[in-house]
């Protein structure tokens, strides 16, 4: 005869779930919809209130089972970002903020379908649709712009000038 642990059970009947149940459950509902970073998720789970022993077990097991993965969330952070219009800095910046070390942030923006010239380019005609420059104000309003999304002076020089 097998003994059977006797789970807690709810005034209609339904069996409860432990901490560590609902906790995997809710990461893994998360990782399905995206890509997250080690803190985001952890951060996620922490504000759903879920037990610090049982957020570690589960980072753990997604860590392990490779649904968790600081390399592959940048990578595809980066390409995601640059294809909405937003330049080098900003996405660096942002990473930094998701919990991404400053050298993995550097690795990650090595990938050779990232070309930022191609996206300030994009971006510029079509924002302005090949207007020319009226005065000194609309060019600083432009650069400004630029700068805003992310991109340094070297490339929105480059872009003002063409």
């Amino acid at each position: 005869m097998i003994l059977q642990k006797k789970l807690p059970v709810s005034k209609n009947g339904f069996v409860l779930r432990t901490d560590l149940e609902k906790a995997r459950a809710s990461a893994l509902a998360s990782l399905c919809m995206r890509e997250h970073s080690i803190k985001e998720l952890v951060d996620k789970l922490t504000r759903k209130e879920y037990q610090h022993d049982s957020i570690e077990i589960v980072i753990e097991e997604c860590l392990k089972d490779n649904y968790l993965d600081d390399k592959r969330f940048a990578e595809i952070f980066w390409r995601s970002r640059a294809r909405k219009g937003f330049g080098p800095n900003k996405i660096s910046m942002e990473l930094k903020l998701k919990g991404i070390s400053h050298s993995m942030i550097e690795e990650t923006s090595q990938q050779e379908d990232l070309d930022f010239q191609q996206v300030i380019k994009d971006i510029y005609m079509k924002k302005y649709k090949g207007a020319i420059i009226n005065d000194f104000k609309d060019k600083m309003k432009r650069q400004n712009y630029l700068y805003q999304r992310g991109f340094d002076s070297e490339l929105i020089r480059t872009v003002i000038l063409n």
